[in-house]
């Protein structure tokens, strides 16, 4: 039989230790104590502060509060932009370096003067400060605990700097040529393929993005890019036989209306092109873009405008009205595709051995226009008085830049916005360009001084952004300029507009149509929508600003136009700002929208041409005889 415990014994061996228990407990509630004393104190010390052990690359934000955050990456951009970014080529034809600024510098308009680099160290800043303080409790112990590095926050126009790129180093580049078909006083000819070579431009731009994330500002190689022709001139000799009895038999006349016009075979054959399919079967082709060019002055002579819905207005009411007319354009795509069909058609008969026959007729594809709003009646409308106005003050505007604002307004003159549509005026502006009757300014990109269009449109995006306010629509896209401009005071009163984007957009939410009306009276812009009033009201604010800041040192671009060591000044200098202000609107049920609209603008130092010295070739060396 087992031996039995002591039941005293028992008892003494299940008996707690309360002193040790208690002891515990003590030393935990001792640990919570200063572990919340710590957080506590640590807590104040970094109420207004960056937790500590967070970085932006290399740079210690841990301690600083958030306006020294934005000057120390403020002054550390100041750095890495202050020499220009450099981008270096080396091809066959040549090699080439640049240095082109943050900006394209328009010489005469600042509407063309735009940021292509931007560093946006306020929202750096926010991210720097943000760091332990979002997410989960796990998330922002583990961020406090291990630290974080962030990156600075970095916008940059890619299809600006490619353009730029582009228009530099070009002419390092040679395009490659697949088989083609020729034309000579004797007839057509078959002209081998040659490879080329372009520039990775794509990849130049990223390698500088990733190295500026590092506030790393470094010469860039752009790299080569090798491209083999697809179509080779062995793979072409018998179709490149039946273009040659094509072009020896076909004849084309081109109808439209009541006019032809005889389409010569030297002409046509000029269009001709091979291609590839996927299963890399050779096919001849016309190619598209050329046959287009070809139309573009037939255009000319069918078009005809269709008149919009006229309004006469008198006493901000509109008093008088004219419904519109349709018109007639040639339709270049459809057109393009008869052509097309056509030859393709012939030359499949021709395969077969059928004959081709002379003087073709083929119709081109001309369609009525009707106007952009078809109203017999202005009560449809509901068109009745002033609902908003915009002006903005162009003094001091150069020649070009004053035709501009003249075109594009009258491009805007007279337009209906239905109910619930948004209005986009880059739309509504259209191509800007020569044909579209534009005037070019000068821009400096890179190294070279080019023209471009578009001077004096951000005079439209501003008025039409003030008149919006004024009407008190919903604004869904607007930009302010990068730094501020003496014609859109007061500041962040502005929009910038330029191709396909930036756009100004707003959304019609009356109930009824709006008519744009655009006026110039001495040197202020006026824009005027007309519909019926809704009862709302508009209270706009005067525009807070504040954060401003001085800007750089003097910049100097060096330029071939001018004579060595000639300095022009093209550019003055401009404080930068933050502005703020709001627009509330009071609907007549009582509803309020308020919408704040704020701006936030680099500063802009002053900028100087100076001529390159000119690089002249040695004169040659004549070996002198000897006697």
């Amino acid at each position: 039989m087992a031996p039995r415990l002591n039941l005293a014994k028992q008892n003494h061996l299940h008996k707690p230790n309360h002193k040790k228990i208690i002891f515990f407990f003590l030393f935990i509630i001792v640990f919570l104590l200063a572990l919340s004393g710590y957080c506590f104190m640590f807590q104040k010390e970094y109420t207004s502060a960056v937790y500590p052990k967070v970085y932006c690359n290399g740079l210690s934000l841990g301690g600083l509060k958030l306006q020294e955050v934005k000057d120390l990456l403020s002054e550390t951009v100041d750095q890495t932009e202050s020499q220009g970014f450099s981008f270096y080529a080396k091809t066959d034809l040549g090699e080439k370096k640049i240095n082109t600024e943050t900006n394209s510098i328009g010489l005469a308009d600042p509407d063309l003067s735009r940021s292509i680099i931007n560093f946006n160290t306020d929202l750096t800043a926010e991210k720097a400060m943000a760091v332990g303080r979002q997410g989960n409790i796990f998330q922002r112990f583990s961020e406090i605990i291990q630290g974080k590095t962030i990156y600075p926050e970095l916008q940059i126009d890619k299809p600006g700097l490619q353009q730029i790129l582009e228009e530099n180093f070009k002419s390092l580049e040679k395009p490659v040529q697949n088989a083609r078909i020729g034309l000579t006083k004797q007839g057509l000819v078959l002209l081998e393929e040659t490879p080329g070579f372009v520039l990775d431009y794509e990849n130049g731009i990223k390698q500088m993005e990733t190295n500026l994330h590092f506030f790393q500002n470094i010469e860039v190689q752009i790299p080569i890019k090798t491209l083999e022709p697809q179509i080779k001139i062995s793979e072409c000799s018998k179709i490149f036989n039946q273009a040659q009895d094509l072009f020896n038999s076909a004849s084309y006349i081109l109808q439209y209306g009541q006019k032809e016009k005889k389409l010569p075979a030297t002409k046509w054959a000029e269009w001709l092109e091979f291609t590839k399919d996927n299963s890399n079967q050779i096919s001849l082709t016309l190619n598209q873009e050329k046959i287009k060019e070809f139309l573009e002055p037939l255009a000319v002579e069918i078009d005809v405008e269709p008149i919009e819905a006229q309004f006469k207005i008198e006493n901000d009411k509109v008093v008088e009205f004219s419904a519109g007319q349709s018109g007639m354009k040639l339709n270049p795509d459809a057109s393009t595709k008869v052509i097309t069909q056509s030859f393709l058609d012939d030359l499949s008969q021709n395969k077969i051995g059928e004959d081709i026959p002379k003087n073709k007729e083929i119709k081109l594809i001309v369609e009525e226009t009707k106007p952009t709003h078809i109203v017999e009646n202005i009560n449809d409308l509901g068109i009745k008085e002033l609902v908003g106005r915009g002006v903005s003050d162009f003094s001091g505007s150069p020649n070009n830049r004053r035709l501009n604002i003249k075109v594009g307004s009258q491009k805007l003159n007279g337009i209906l916005i239905k109910p619930e549509e948004e209005f986009s005026i880059i739309n509504a502006i259209g191509p800007v360009d020569k044909e579209a009757g534009f005037f070019p300014e000068l821009v400096i990109k890179g190294d070279r001084t080019v023209p471009e269009y578009g001077g004096g449109l951000c005079q439209l995006g501003t008025t039409m952004f003030r008149v919006a306010l004024n009407a008190g629509l919903p604004i869904t896209q607007r930009s302010p300029h990068s730094y501020r401009v003496v014609y859109y005071e007061p500041a962040g009163m502005d929009a910038t507009i330029y191709s396909p984007q930036p756009d100004l957009r707003f959304i019609n939410d009356t109930e009824h149509y709006l008519l744009l009306q655009t006026k110039i009276e001495g040197n202020s812009l006026i824009f005027e929508l007309y519909g019926t009033p809704d009862g709302r009201k508009v209270e706009t604010t005067k525009p807070k600003i504040f954060n401003i800041t001085k800007p750089g040192p003097i910049r100097y671009i060096e330029t071939d136009t001018l004579e060595p060591g000639v300095k022009k000044k093209v550019e003055s200098a401009h404080q930068g700002a933050d502005a703020e202000f709001k627009n509330i609107i009071t609907f007549s049920n009582g509803t309020i929208r308020e919408d704040i609209w704020k701006s936030h603008y680099k500063p802009w130092p002053e900028v100087w041409l100076i001529g390159k010295e000119k690089i002249t070739a040695p004169e040659p060396q004549v070996n002198q005889p000897t006697n």
